[in-house]
């Protein structure tokens, strides 16, 4: 337990890097901080714990450090430890911890800037594709989840980013079709009450709402509740 808890903080800390590059150089360079390009010691490296020591406060120059790298780091090493204690719905682990690997410093970048890098769909697509073996793929039914999705983005552009519409494309090639039903329809159902729940304490609603932190959540709940959502709709209530 304790090698997943330093492999989810290191995997968490390296991936926000990678999200927020903006040049390859940071597949072989020093880490450093963003204020002073201080290169920062082993000591500074330690996921959680070097900012809790440091007092979210760089060693060199006392400037703020970026709290989106230590809450990726908390909650990387949570979902990493997530199937130890409890059994997911849907079993396929490798696609879990690559779109949570994935998918989550994505999330609070989104969450910052209100962008998805292209770099990071492109890396999703290839790496899913290769890991789950296209064992996922279903050409005339992803075709057509693609062609909605576009269409969708023309109809509604003003309410959606093509970000958005560029990793569901991804989703639906790497994962089963009704999981991603399941994930898209969860997505809109947190989304909602979260706009329902902000109405009632904010009187003027933000112009933007970053989609990707509510269809990360929504995927995790279908890994959880997969099995338990496919009763309901095939062979449940509907």
């Amino acid at each position: 337990m304790v090698w997943i808890i330093l492999f989810g903080g290191i995997c968490a800390s390296f991936m926000v890097a990678v999200t927020e590059a903006k040049h390859l150089n940071i597949l072989y360079r020093r880490s450093r901080c963003d204020s002073c390009n201080h290169t920062l010691k082993w000591l500074e490296l330690i996921p959680v714990a070097s900012f809790m020591l440091l007092k979210g406060k760089c060693s060199h120059c006392k400037s703020n450090i970026d709290i989106s790298s230590f809450i990726c780091e908390l909650l990387l090493i949570f979902f990493y430890l997530l199937p130890i204690f409890y059994d997911l719905s849907l079993k396929d682990l490798t696609l879990y911890y690559l779109m949570i690997t994935i998918l989550i410093p994505v999330a609070l970048n989104d969450f910052k800037t209100f962008t998805i890098p292209n770099h990071m769909s492109l890396l999703f697509l290839f790496t899913g594709l290769f890991l789950t073996d296209l064992q996922y793929i279903e050409p005339f039914k992803d075709i057509f989840i693609i062609l909605i999705l576009h269409l969708f983005y023309l109809l509604f552009s003003d309410s959606v980013g093509y970000g958005d519409i560029k990793l569901f494309t991804v989703i639906t090639l790497i994962t089963p079709v009704n999981f991603f039903v399941y994930t898209i329809l969860l997505t809109y159902i947190i989304g909602g009450l979260f706009i329902i729940i902000l109405h009632f304490y904010k009187s003027d609603m933000p112009r933007k709402i970053p989609l990707v932190p509510f269809i990360t959540n929504a995927l995790i709940l279908s890994f959880i509740l997969y099995e338990e959502i496919n009763t309901i709709y095939f062979g449940g209530f509907l």
